[in-house]
């Protein structure tokens, strides 16, 4: 059976998920080359799934992989994008704050031929929006809504002495663009960058980023105006099983990806399309 090989940039919560999806069968991909800044980390994983895998530097990954799925965080993407460029492989960014910066990077790739792929991640909508964007929007705002365990540690709170793990009521912790709430909580709100890239850009759309201690979940509540009217969008997520930082739609968003792209290459390679 033919298979998309993948090289996996980051192994931990996403690209576990990842795995667990690829062992029931229904995906037509392997993982065939791994990368982490741990190589500790990688190793478990190659381990734990009994993968067919090499560890590897981010080059070595890039020629060995028809595809790439970046999900280790916001400052490896420049390094991934540029490298994708180099080897000519589409690739799809998890960490999406890490594309905020390089709108150059993103230019060029598509220039060149090369797919970004943004996942749609834990929120919904993102098809509405991207119809609206036809129009044109002139309002755009995204509240998130968590238990304080998953901002605990966020470089924003710990540089304003924000405590949120003695909290007893919801509080407000941070209100700006998509550009600054990419930089405050670079592994909690990369939401806010897909929302961002896909309708009117990082310094335009508002972010609003609440803890709330009776929260059970991770909610993102979407509201955009423009000249199709009004879109409204809630989106309840519960964590991730390892990692109550991350939604688990999030990677289920990724496995998503994966599958689509997996079997386009199928069908390319068969000539079926």
């Amino acid at each position: 059976m033919l298979k998309m090989k993948v090289g996996l940039v980051g192994c931990g919560n996403i690209g576990a998920d990842l795995c667990i999806a690829l062992q029931r069968g229904t995906i037509p991909a392997e993982i065939v080359a791994l990368t982490d800044i741990d190589d500790a980390r990688a190793r478990k994983l190659l381990n734990s799934f009994g993968l067919n895998a090499v560890i590897c530097d981010l080059d070595e990954n890039m020629a060995a992989a028809d595809y790439v799925v970046e999900c280790a965080q916001p400052s490896v993407v420049e390094s991934v994008v540029a490298a994708a460029i180099r080897h000519q492989r589409d690739c799809l960014i998890m960490s999406v704050g890490g594309l905020m910066d390089h709108p150059d990077l993103i230019a060029e790739a598509r220039h060149k031929g090369v797919d970004i792929r943004i996942p749609s991640g834990a929120i919904s909508g993102l098809d509405g929006i991207r119809a609206a964007m036809e129009a044109g929007l002139h309002h755009v705002m995204l509240t998130t809504r968590k238990p304080p365990k998953g901002l605990s540690g966020a470089p924003y709170l710990v540089e304003n002495g924000i405590d949120v793990d003695n909290l007893t009521d919801a509080k407000v912790v941070f209100e700006g663009s998509a550009r600054e709430a990419c930089k405050a909580f670079p592994h909690n709100v990369n939401v806010a960058a897909a929302l961002s890239l896909t309708g009117i850009g990082p310094d335009e759309t508002m972010v609003r980023v609440i803890a709330d201690p009776r929260a059970t979940s991770n909610t993102h509540e979407i509201v955009v105006e423009g000249a199709f009217g009004m879109l409204k969008t809630v989106t309840e997520n519960l964590a991730s099983p390892r990692n109550p930082k991350s939604s688990y739609l999030a990677s289920l968003s990724a496995v998503a990806e994966l599958r689509a792209v997996a079997s386009q290459f199928v069908a390319h390679h068969q000539g079926l399309v």
